[in-house]
């Protein structure tokens, strides 16, 4: 990508930035009145609005947040940099190399210093397009996230600021998708904490139950039981524990376990079949899960149930 700039508009379509006299304009540079090196304000983009602005190097950075009810996404697109972090427990050093990505939301952490040059590319994510990428859920105050160089996060970076350098010219649909790939990417692969609202309605449930039960020999995937209900997995996770009070995956589990009990007390097949039909991957893995949860082997378990069938309840009546 180039260095050419684009013109600069007025502050309103800048992105703002929290600082400790107020909201202004976001900036990097030295000046407090530097224009970015490209923003997508400038032409007709319709994704999420950024800027790309170049770090230098600063011995006395202030502390910078996002202004409320947004967050941002940096993107290191060419250069480096060093920040050095200041923490009660001795400096955090953390280092910024083209692909490198963080999230910021609410207050940040005090950087002392910044050494080094790079150009960096910041996304304005407002809750609008934070909905659009994890509905209900966000961030938890004062969360911080990072990804260590990432050629994908950065080949998205790239393609959004060549699409503004050349006018944003190939329309509303290319701008959002472009911006939801890279946002969802991101935001897949980082520890961002997420407060969810909401929950999943009874009939949501219901299909779940049925989904999982019909399936139980094939392999399960989070992101189908997911778009069963229409969320994204992360969303769907905290969800889903909500309503059944245990994790998909030990709901998975247990669901397995009851149909392996089921199959041991009325079918003849042996126990490597079972497994497989209870959607184990092998007889001791099987084993070993139902030991744990019964506390008996499927062997004992299964000729125990055939005792209790052999001498019914009500034999003395007879």
């Amino acid at each position: 990508m180039g260095s050419g700039s684009i013109a600069s508009v007025a502050s309103p379509r800048r992105i703002m930035i929290q600082g400790d006299r107020g909201a202004r304009p976001f900036h990097y540079g030295p000046s407090k009145t530097a224009d970015p090196l490209v923003t997508s304000a400038a032409t007709s983009w319709a994704g999420a609005p950024f800027e790309v602005h170049e770090v230098c190097s600063n011995e006395a950075p202030k502390r910078l947040r996002p202004v409320d009810g947004e967050h941002h996404l940096r993107v290191v697109l060419d250069g480096s940099y060093d920040l050095v972090i200041r923490n009660p427990s001795g400096d955090l050093h953390r280092r910024g190399v083209p692909g490198t990505v963080t999230f910021h939301s609410g207050e940040g952490p005090q950087a002392s210093a910044v050494f080094g040059s790079a150009r960096t590319m910041i996304i304005n994510v407002s809750d609008a397009w934070l909905r659009r990428v994890v509905q209900d859920a966000v961030p938890s105050p004062g969360t911080h996230a990072l990804i260590e160089a990432d050629e994908t996060a950065h080949g998205l970076a790239q393609a959004m600021c060549r699409e503004v350098e050349e006018g944003a010219e190939s329309g509303s649909l290319f701008a959002e998708s472009l911006s939801l790939a890279l946002l969802s990417y991101a935001l897949e692969r980082m520890p961002v904490q997420m407060r969810v609202h909401g929950g999943l309605s009874e009939s949501q449930c219901r299909r779940l139950r049925r989904y999982i039960r019909e399936r139980l020999a094939s392999d399960i995937r989070l992101a189908d039981l997911a778009a069963l209900c229409d969320l994204q997995s992360r969303h769907f996770t905290t969800l889903f524990r909500r309503a059944f009070d245990t994790t998909p995956h030990r709901y998975v589990m247990q669901q397995r376990l009851e149909r392996g009990a089921e199959l041991l007390s009325h079918s003849g097949h042996d126990i490597a079949e079972i497994a497989l039909q209870s959607g184990f991957s092998s007889q001791s893995h099987f084993t070993t899960a139902f030991r744990k949860h019964y506390g008996t082997t499927p062997r004992r378990y299964a000729e125990s149930q055939r005792v209790n069938v052999a001498v019914p309840r009500n034999a003395s009546l007879q």
